[in-house]
């Protein structure tokens, strides 16, 4: 039975049958299409429900379509169920088309030469190794269309490339083997040019027989759609596959691989792929084509996924090769890392970075030196305690001077009143901890932007990885492509070829992004004084960001157009000069050598005062001497207690002719750091604005880079539709996805030149975002917001 009316989009009648269009005829007034499982689908349960969505929202565009849930017919997982769930359907007046959502059903279905009405059958594992009838694209057989994924055939060539075998069991439904006694067979004759011995197990509804059917010698297994397995019947299978060290390799997708088989070269979209392609068959079907003609292959946007936990687990590890196209599933290596901001990268720099940790102690050693400076201007004091035996002759004689023994105590005390030198010295070395301490700001903020620069290049480097990553995607699904235009007829292998061998160049791109992002992550931990692999998850900076200044949306309106950026780089020149660490330290030293050259200038007419004062007691005396025996009339002898008072000027005359040396060099030092600072300054602006002009073009390069990326996409995209219909070239098309790559290349690197110059601009103006408080970043934007006013700057708000 046919149906003819108008079909919908020409062109995808073009694509997969490109011959004769049939000619609009009267519609009927709707269709029904009738639905037959091979039973009830325990982790399959939305997959009817998704392929009957799909039908009538497509087909019925055109003409009214159902699928009405009696026409919906389950089998009992039995051959003779199965056929008799498609003979009800079949032999159901109502029912127009019918599509069969199952191996089994698929299979038998296709067998059969005398169809009353159209069938798609959905689900075909191998048509060769089917043994379905092939006339050209299609099937040749009236009625009858099916669909087979055009990877099939490179199922087994994949698998090998994950684990090394020869003897491979094949699991598949018994209900299915026995609707095909010949599987055996002819799966053997199709695997013979692989040197692989193919072993084919029947599994029931009991996972532990159908493991018990693994002959010890296996050393794989290919797990075909088991779709009677509810989820843990079929985890207990992968775990079973696990324990016995074997390799897996699921047909149906990455839902079995998260169970834990090991490997499945079927996307994850498989399914929403295999309804969307049910649906079009129908539409096809019902809009006058002729279901034996129709092409049967179709591309699944194959994609190879892994189970790094099953692959740690039996010993069976991925090659670079595979990895470069691989989703990793349950890989736990992923995200084990610490997760690492931007602001994080360059607090942690700071804190842990060995030169900046010398430059502090040096700046603690300085301060101890103004201290000691210092501490000459303080008062002194000093006391002691004398006990003195000297021998009886000489006391004897000294008339009670000297006893033989005595026991005294004293403390004295002095305070420089004014000394020149001293003060100066104590001025310049206040100077100099300044200029210390300017130092390492200046090295702070250059570990800052080591580390940022280093953060933003992982970033980038991890974008790129992944563009080469979906550029080799993208060459996968034009292999698929070309492999359908070469069923169909309208390409030669050589276009198969040659995508494989774009296939190959990517990989390698893949595997030396991978490498360069290593290098940059090893470079990062360097400067965090981390180990040197430590893992670490990225975290996207956004404007808000503080290492970026925050609210950046303020700034552009000062820098996205050349009025306003040529205010904005004059008062970024004023910021730079007055907070640059390098001019400060300098400033500091002219002060330091300022002071120095006055001291030495008023040397030659300041003198020195100081004050100085002191007392002693003889507490105990004995022996010869401590009487004196003397008594002079008129005398009392002096007590115990002495004290003393002074006060000293002193000024130094002549001391050759260092004073005028002294005098000399200071002021010639003095002059070589004025020039020395208005050098710094020169270079300072100079390579403010120079970061300004690069900053400005970066900014604008990030829109026009984007623009020639939409544009190279969509160019890509009008030259693959041109490919797909046969109306276009393969150099065309790797020319145009090349152009497309490059692009996206210059787009991402665009977004990490302007937030790496950003960041320079910051370093060479001596402001950065991350040592800057939010009141210190709403004072910059009122300053500069004050500045443009007074200038009068133009600024687009």
């Amino acid at each position: 039975m046919k149906f003819r009316f108008a079909a919908f989009g020409a062109s995808l009648t073009l694509i997969f049958c490109p011959g004769e269009v049939f000619a609009r005829q009267d519609q009927p007034p709707s269709v029904t299409v009738g639905i037959v499982t091979d039973g009830s689908y325990p982790r399959h349960a939305n997959l009817t429900q998704m392929v009957r969505d799909e039908i009538v929202r497509l087909v019925s565009i055109d003409v009214e379509t159902r699928v009405p849930a009696d026409k919906i017919a389950e089998g009992d997982w039995t051959v003779s169920g199965i056929n008799a769930a498609i003979d009800r359907l079949l032999g159901d007046s109502e029912v127009d088309l019918v599509v069969t959502l199952g191996p089994i059903a698929s299979h038998l279905v296709a067998q059969r030469r005398d169809l009353a009405k159209p069938v798609v059958a959905a689900l075909i594992i191998d048509a060769d190794a089917q043994g379905l009838p092939r006339a050209g694209p299609g099937t040749g057989v009236p009625n009858l269309h099916y669909l087979v994924a055009v990877h099939s055939e490179r199922i087994m060539p994949a698998f090998r490339e994950i684990a090394s075998f020869n003897r491979v069991a094949l699991l598949f439904n018994e209900a299915f083997l026995d609707a095909m006694p010949a599987l055996s067979a002819r799966v053997r004759s199709a695997t013979a040019d692989l040197s692989i011995d193919p072993v084919v197990v029947p599994v029931g509804a009991d996972v532990d027989a159908a493991l018990s059917g693994i002959a010890s010698d296996i050393e794989a297994v290919f797990v075909a759609p088991l779709m009677q397995f509810t989820d843990q019947q079929f985890a207990r299978l992968a775990t079973g596959l696990i324990q016995r060290q074997l390799p897996s390799f699921s047909w149906f997708g990455p839902a079995e691989v998260r169970a834990g088989i090991l490997a499945t070269r079927t996307p994850d979209t498989f399914t929403q792929q295999l309804a969307r392609r049910i649906a079009l068959s129908v539409q096809h079907i019902v809009g006058g084509e002729d279901a034996a003609t129709m092409p049967v292959a179709f591309a699944a946007q194959e994609r190879l996924a892994i189970n790094v936990a099953t692959a740690r687990a039996i010993g069976a590890y991925p090659t670079w090769k595979l990895l470069t196209e691989a989703n990793l599933i349950a890989d736990d290596t992923r995200g084990r890392g610490r997760q690492l901001s931007l602001d994080q990268a360059v607090r942690e720099a700071v804190q842990a970075n060995l030169e900046l940790a010398v430059r502090d102690r040096a700046v603690a050693v300085g301060a101890e030196d103004v201290n000691l400076a210092k501490s000459i201007l303080m008062p002194q004091i000093d006391v002691s305690a004398d006990w003195r035996v000297i021998d009886p002759d000489r006391a004897e004689a000294s008339l009670g001077l000297l006893p033989e023994r005595e026991f005294s105590a004293s403390a004295n005390f002095s305070q420089l009143l004014f000394a020149e030198p001293t003060w100066a010295n104590y001025s310049a070395q206040r100077s100099v901890q300044e200029s210390r301490v300017h130092d390492r700001e200046a090295l702070r903020l250059d570990i800052a932007l080591d580390a940022a620069v280093a953060y933003l290049s992982v970033l980038r480097v991890k974008t790129l990885e992944q563009i080469e990553r979906d550029n080799l995607a993208l060459s996968r699904a034009n292999l698929e492509t070309a492999e359908l235009r070469v069923s169909v007829g309208t390409a030669t292998l050589s276009e198969v070829y040659r995508w494989e061998t774009q296939i190959a160049g990517n990989r390698q791109a893949v595997i030396d992004a991978t490498a360069q992002q290593k290098l940059t992550e090893i470079d990062l931990n360097r400067l965090l004084n981390r180990p040197l692999e430590e893992a670490f998850e990225t975290v996207e900076p956004d404007l808000d960001d503080p290492v970026l200044l925050s609210s950046q949306e303020r700034l552009y309106p000062y820098i996205d157009n050349p009025w306003s950026f040529e205010v904005f780089r004059q008062f970024m020149a004023l910021e730079a000069l007055e907070a640059s660490p390098e001019l400060g330290a300098l400033r500091s030293l002219v002060d330091a050598s300022g002071r120095v050259l006055q001291s030495t200038e008023r040397s030659f007419w300041v003198p020195i005062f100081s004050l100085n004062a002191g007392v002693r007691n003889r507490f105990a005396t004995g022996g010869a001497g401590s009487d004196p025996g003397v008594t002079i009339p008129g005398l009392t002898p002096p007590n115990d207690l002495s004290w003393t008072l002074g006060f000293r000027l002193s000024y130094p005359l002549f001391a050759g002719s260092s004073r005028f040396a002294e005098r000399a060099q200071a002021s010639a030092e003095l002059a070589r750091l004025e020039f020395e600072r208005d050098a710094v300054a020169e270079r300072v602006e100079q390579r403010v604005r120079a970061s300004l002009y690069h900053m400005g073009a970066s900014y604008a390069g990030i829109e026009l880079s984007t623009d020639a990326s939409d544009a190279a996409h969509n160019n890509y995209d009008l030259v693959f539709t041109a490919y797909r219909t046969g109306l276009g070239s393969i150099l065309d098309l790797l020319d145009a996805q090349n152009a497309a790559l490059i692009a996206d290349g210059v787009a991402a690197n665009a977004v990490y030149d302007f937030l790496i110059d950003l960041m320079r601009m910051q370093r060479a103006v001596g402001r950065t975002g991350t040592f800057r408080s939010a009141d210190e970043s709403a004072a910059f934007y009122q300053r500069l917001e004050a500045f443009f006013e007074e200038v009068g700057g133009p600024v687009r708000r």
